[in-house]
């Protein structure tokens, strides 16, 4: 595994982590969002991401909170 490759490994489960403070249970926004649901839903957001390039990978937007909540509501029919 490279460098690179490590760090974004590394950046995705930190954001998973930011993502489960909100949605998760007891988060500041609670869904009962597992931590698998959390995990499809941050993969399908940062392939939307990569493909359309509207966001940086590298931090954590507000816009992917909001595109990871309708996710988690709309997929997986949490409220």
């Amino acid at each position: 595994m490279d460098l690179n490759s490590s760090a974004l490994d590394e950046n995705m489960k930190n954001f998973q982590e930011y993502v489960f403070s909100f949605y998760g249970k007891g988060g500041i926004e609670d869904l009962g969002a597992s931590r698998e649901q959390i995990y499809q839903a941050t993969l399908k957001v940062f392939e939307y991401c990569l493909d359309s390039g509207e966001s940086d990978i590298q931090g954590a937007f507000t816009s992917d909170l909001k595109l990871i909540k309708e996710i988690l509501i709309n997929d997986f029919k949490l409220r």
